[in-house]
């Protein structure tokens, strides 16, 4: 198990920038004291590093160096940008929670978040995903109408993680 006082004793963290930097140069390395530690992830973007032959989520690690302890739960970034480790944009959070937090899908034809378009009815359906499952929120005349329903549900179960833009 990795330690706040392993990873302390490695890197520095940045509350303000939200980096790792290397506080020893790493044996068979080519960085130096002070240097960024890690990579971003080309797979889903998160800054990541190594220890110990595991890769880690840098959020995780930023979390531990400042608290002593991993998170209990899902860690959530604030305004969505999953290299953003800065301490006031991490939360703990559930992984519904997280998943509320998620910007519009690329390929949303309404344009709006939890809507879309219902062929058998031909109508605009506003749905929301419930721990894992998807509830149906209606069915209406116009994609903005559906949407208004979609966010005062979000906003109701979700609070201060619904993403509704």
């Amino acid at each position: 198990m990795i330690t706040a006082a392993r990873v302390r004793e490695l890197w520095d963290y940045n509350e303000f920038d939200g980096l790792l930097r290397w506080r020893t140069a790493p044996c068979g390395h080519r960085k130096r004291v002070g240097d960024i530690a890690g990579w971003v992830s080309k797979s889903r973007g998160y800054r990541k590093i190594r220890l110990d032959g595991q890769d880690i989520q840098q959020h995780r690690v930023a979390w531990l160096w400042i608290h002593g302890e991993w998170p209990s739960v899902q860690l959530d970034h604030i305004n969505g940008n999953r290299t953003d480790n800065r301490l006031v944009n991490l939360r703990e959070a559930t992984s519904s929670q997280n998943k509320m937090n998620v910007p519009i899908k690329r390929n949303n034809s309404s344009g709006y978040k939890g809507v879309s378009w219902c062929r058998e009815r031909r109508k605009w359906k506003a749905q929301i995903q419930i721990n894992g499952k998807n509830r149906m929120l209606g069915r209406f005349e116009s994609p903005e109408e559906a949407h208004h329903v979609y966010c005062n549900q979000a906003k109701r179960l979700f609070g201060e993680f619904a993403r509704v833009e």
